[in-house]
């Protein structure tokens, strides 16, 4: 490297005893957080997160964190992250970092098989570049709802919606903690919709379906994940769902559009409900 230049940090993932050391870096970003919030966050959410980080001069500077969640989709149990906690120091900004983070983490959700990852954006112009786009508004759930057990809520989401997040004994020792982490806090009126985006083309395909059985050949282009650019065969019915990356251009092509256009068209047929913050 020539003399004079510095060496672009490393995405990498914090260790169990690393984790705490980043809440240094979510105060001075998310100053909006009550201290309550913040104790509730770092004892609950990072037992089970991964947090991608850069560290330059001896201090992190830039961080993403992967929360963990089970969605019930089209009736599949399938692995999620929810991305939080996307944050740079303020005299680290404009550097690229978000974006090192952000395609080093989408990465590892293809090679791990994750089909998708969503957020909830203070801004649509931050995650649009990332092929994220809106599937579904925040859904409050009444405090009805809220109070039955687990199993009770898994019944109650799988009879109205296609989408959610599976009730599991860490979600609901979760959810139980961060509602008294609010307590005395005012709710928030308005929460903003969700994004999502598709990690794994193959696997997403694989939690959609059809009221008629067809085959498709789709052009999927992703400028991020290489391996989710290509051609895929797409067979699929009511009950069942397969697909394959193909290694030549088939005969025909039914479709060609870009991973955020497949996405809006995916997630557009499903009835969704979430309703987590983090």
């Amino acid at each position: 490297m020539s003399e004079g230049l510095k060496e672009l940090p490393v995405p990498c993932y914090l260790s169990s005893e690393q984790k705490q050391h980043s809440r240094k870096l979510y105060e001075q970003v998310f100053c909006e957080d009550t201290k309550k919030f913040t104790d509730f966050y770092y004892a609950y959410k990072i037992r089970d997160n991964k947090i991608l980080a850069l560290m330059e001069d001896g201090q992190m500077v830039s961080m993403l964190h992967r929360n963990p969640y089970r969605m019930i989709v089209n009736g599949y149990e399938v692995k999620t992250d929810y991305i939080v906690a996307v944050a740079t120091h303020e005299d680290y900004r404009h550097r690229g970092y978000m974006r090192m983070l952000m395609e080093k983490a989408l990465k590892d959700m293809f090679s791990e098989g994750m089909p998708f990852t969503f957020l909830m954006p203070v801004r649509e112009s931050i995650y649009a570049p990332f092929d994220f786009v809106w599937i579904s508004p925040h859904t409050r759930l009444t405090e009805r709802v809220m109070q039955m057990n687990m199993e009770e809520q898994n019944s109650y989401l799988a009879a109205r919606y296609q989408m959610f997040c599976k009730r599991d004994k860490r979600y609901m020792e979760n959810i139980q903690a961060e509602r008294l982490a609010e307590i005395g806090e005012n709710p928030s009126e308005k929460m903003p919709p969700y994004m999502a985006r598709i990690t794994n083309v193959c696997q997403m395909l694989q939690l959609a379906g059809s009221r008629e059985e067809r085959e498709l050949y789709l052009y999927v282009k992703d400028s991020l994940i290489p391996a989710n650019q290509g051609f895929f065969q797409w067979k699929v019915s009511e009950s069942k769902s397969a697909a394959r990356k193909l290694d030549k251009r088939p005969e025909h092509v039914d479709l060609e559009l870009t991973v955020g256009e497949l996405a809006s068209m995916i997630f557009g047929g499903f009835r969704i409900c979430l309703s987590e913050a983090v």
